[in-house]
């Protein structure tokens, strides 16, 4: 049927590059062609098949367009080809007005992910138009498609539970810190940030995610208690700094490694705004 659609669509460009036509035009046109179509070839039709069927799309209208010239209008959403009752029933539950653009992209990569998971004729190869109001039609890159796919797609539940694992492994060590510096010295050495716990929890299947994944790790890193520690040493101003005029007045003697790797790894960051997805 490929074959099929690629031959009417043909005319139809033609027709649509021949002089200005509005929306009605297209799909007046687009009928016709259409059931000549049937007409010239449905003998010629295996049993249970049926000519092309089309949806045509402007940003105000959605009308579809049957194998036998007749068309009516959509509304909200269309679906079309073998696997049409599965998403539009995904629609049907997900679908709500005023989408935003990238809500409205999102939902219509998940319909068809779905709808290939109950129907093997419909792929994933997905390529998708937008019709802003007033504009004009836009093609959606490949590369956002395949970054919404990924994080779209399921993560295992064994992926899953090691995330939870590493998650649980990080909160833990911060407490044991935090409860060895309070009773040594009073006040914790890392103040807490629930927002950043709970974004690394997220999960972490494309550049992205992995990207804000790793920057609310940092934070949970970097949240030194300044304030506390400079009531205990006058010195310059950052973090690393405080930290270590604390450790030489209260310790003395530690592993100087606490210090140059913080240094290192701050240096690192600065100069090179991907080190974090690169080293990890």
């Amino acid at each position: 049927m490929l074959g099929a659609i690629d031959d009417v669509l043909k005319t139809v460009k033609a027709f649509c590059n021949s002089r200005p036509v509005s929306f009605d035009d297209v799909v007046s046109y687009l009928s016709e062609t259409n059931y000549r179509w049937y007409e010239e070839n449905s003998r010629k039709l295996g049993e249970g098949e049926g000519g092309p069927i089309f949806i045509v799309v402007s940003s105000e209208r959605i009308r579809r367009v049957f194998e036998k010239g007749y068309s009516e209008e959509a509304y909200d959403y269309a679906c079309e080809g073998s696997g049409r009752t599965y998403g539009e029933y995904i629609l049907r539950n997900f679908y709500k007005e005023g989408l935003e653009e990238d809500e409205a992209k999102e939902l219509a990569i998940y319909t068809i992910l779905e709808t290939s998971k109950m129907d093997p004729t419909v792929g994933e190869d997905i390529s998708m138009l937008l019709f802003p109001r007033g504009e004009k039609c836009k093609v959606v890159d490949k590369r956002e498609i395949e970054g919404i796919k990924e994080r779209l797609t399921p993560l295992s539940r064994r992926i899953s539970e090691l995330q939870i694992k590493t998650v649980e492994k990080i909160v833990k060590l911060r407490e044991d810190i935090n409860d060895l510096w309070e009773r040594t010295f009073g006040f914790k050495l890392f103040r807490s940030n629930e927002r950043a716990i709970f974004q690394i929890m997220k999960p972490c299947r494309g550049e992205e995610e992995f990207t804000h994944n790793i920057a609310a790790l940092a934070i949970l890193i970097d949240q030194l208690n300044v304030k506390d520690m400079k009531e205990h040493v006058v010195t310059k101003e950052g973090s690393i700094n405080v930290l270590e005029d604390f450790l030489k007045k209260e310790i003395g003697d530690f592993p100087p490694e606490i210090i140059s790797n913080l240094r290192d790894n701050a240096k690192q960051e600065i100069s090179d705004p991907y080190y974090r997805y690169q080293v990890c």
